[in-house]
């Protein structure tokens, strides 16, 4: 009976989602070139249902994290199309897709064991090619 209890109390214990509220500054230590000059700071809010990412005062992003799709216009390179945008957890990384006509990217946010890094992996892939970039944001 002891087994079975410690295995329930291990797998609820790993099912834990982060919380990736606060503030978040990228780290340029290993950038040079053009985009090293601007710092890039954002804030995040979350909550069990809701993730929102804000600079400065504008809203950038706002998901919810139960996997359900949501659909927005935006503009393209011939005038405005529907992005689908889609947020769920595997594990402990939130996996943020979105999707138009011209391509699609798929974000993979993990939060380092201390809570004061997040890595931002992307996957930016157009019938053209596929460009992968990696992120290191760090709590400020």
């Amino acid at each position: 009976m002891k087994l079975v209890l410690i295995f329930l109390v291990v797998a609820v214990a790993g099912q834990v989602k982060p919380n990736f509220s606060g503030r978040w500054t990228l780290d340029n230590s290993n950038v040079s070139g053009a985009n090293a000059a601007a710092p890039v700071v954002f804030v995040i809010a979350q909550d069990e249902n809701t993730l929102t990412l804000k600079a400065g005062d504008q809203v950038v992003l706002m998901v919810t994290l139960d996997g359900s799709e949501t659909t927005r216009k935006v503009a393209g390179p011939a005038g405005p199309q529907d992005l689908r945008l889609r947020a769920y957890w595997e594990g402990s990384h939130l996996v943020v897709a979105t999707s138009t006509a011209t391509g699609s990217t798929t974000q993979t946010v993990s939060q380092s064991a201390d809570g004061n890094e997040l890595t931002v992996e992307t996957v930016a892939r157009t019938p053209q090619s596929e460009q992968r970039e990696r992120q290191l944001f760090k709590k400020s």
